[in-house]
């Protein structure tokens, strides 16, 4: 199940701050990371960014109160709408692909050491896509991973704040960006 597209230049609202979910949903219909819920909110968040249009994605070892195992993941799926994950454990990521939902692997950019992890291990994966953290690292390190990531796309994630930076990341072949930073919501939506 694909739900970004390569070259496609999404803004992904992720939503920390359930105050802010109204936000996300007025922007144009796309995709909403649900960055902090539990068991008890996640299914009628999940319906409410659906039903204006939306697909969701969780961090699904982060869902608190939900173990994420076969039957949690059968459960994000099936009764609380989830559309895809980001993860990365092998285990979640399994379970999810079969429970039907799109898996996109988080890589964590610390050094060169991970930057070579990540370009070798992308080539093997069999997920949807690929998210990289931080974004200012995600772009400093774009020509390798994008090139590693053959036709599956990249997002990049976690200190994108400006405008500026976020229309360098699809620049530079990005097909989507994950921020909490509220302004950039609707304005870089394509």
């Amino acid at each position: 199940m694909t739900i970004i597209e390569r070259g496609s230049r999404v803004v992904i609202p992720s939503v920390h701050n359930l105050a802010t979910l109204d936000a996300a949903i007025d922007a144009p219909p796309s995709v909403v990371l649900l960055a902090d819920v539990h068991l008890g909110n996640v299914g009628p968040l999940a319906r409410k960014c659906r039903n204006a249009g939306h697909k969701v994605l969780v961090r699904a070892d982060m869902v608190q109160g939900l173990k994420a195992d076969k039957r949690g993941l059968t459960l994000l799926k099936q009764e609380f709408a989830v559309d895809g994950i980001f993860t990365g454990s092998s285990s979640t990521a399994r379970l999810a692909h079969q429970a039907g939902m799109a898996v996109y692997w988080r890589f964590f950019l610390l050094d060169t050491r991970s930057l070579d992890s990540a370009a070798n291990q992308m080539n093997t994966m069999p997920w949807d896509g690929f998210e990289i953290a931080p974004g200012p690292m995600a772009l400093h390190c774009a020509e390798s991973l994008i090139s590693s990531a053959g036709s599956k796309p990249l997002i990049a994630g976690g200190f994108i704040s400006t405008e500026e930076m976020a229309n360098e990341l699809f620049d530079a072949g990005y097909s989507a960006i994950n921020t909490s930073d509220r302004s950039l919501w609707p304005r870089l939506r394509s």
